[in-house]
């Protein structure tokens, strides 16, 4: 069987105040990374704020960075891994099986968890590791967490699934410092 190529996309706050990154990171199935992209930074305007309101930062996130990004490389991934709820609507937009992954007790915002309970899937890691991680599906696709919930656990054994994401931030903020195009 062919490696699995992993995708890590996210949205990334700036410190500049309503400023956004989006990243994309493949890697295989060891967490290895295989390719890296990134957006230039995103400033909406104040019309754009108040014409968009609370679908600003979805929109962002899958339509100005989420789509470009995956458009952009060569390294197709198998399976997309997301850390924010609100981008879960990038499956209704792309074929690749796309999860939410989330350490378990991590709080989240409920009114941008729109998931029902019976969708996500607790995965633990057989080593103990790593702290033990929530995944769930876009509810349109509920069945890609009993799809590849097998997949994920196996993955999950090779390395921490949610530090990708913490990868992802770090190198933002060295381009931040280096290049005023992501500031």
């Amino acid at each position: 069987m062919d490696k699995q190529k992993i995708g890590f996309l996210s949205l990334y706050d700036l410190e500049t105040p309503d400023t956004y990154v989006g990243s994309l990171l493949i890697t295989d199935e060891n967490g290895i990374p295989l390719e890296f992209k990134c957006t230039h930074s995103v400033k909406p305007t104040a019309i754009q704020k108040t014409l968009y309101g609370d679908k600003l930062k979805p929109y962002i996130a899958v339509t100005l960075c989420g789509i470009p990004l995956l458009n952009s490389i060569t390294n197709r991934p198998d399976l997309l891994c997301i850390n924010i709820p609100f981008i879960l609507d990038i499956r209704t937009e792309i074929e690749t099986p796309t999860i939410l992954i989330r350490r378990a007790g991590e709080v989240i915002n409920l009114g941008t968890d729109k998931q029902n309970d019976n969708e996500k899937q607790r995965i633990e890691n057989e080593l103990g590791a790593f702290q033990s991680i929530i995944i769930q599906s876009h509810q349109d696709h509920k069945e890609e967490v009993k799809t590849y919930t097998s997949k994920i656990n196996e993955l999950f054994n090779n390395f921490d699934l949610v530090e990708p994401f913490e990868r992802m931030k770090k190198s933002i903020e060295i381009l931040g410092r280096s290049d005023n195009k992501f500031s």
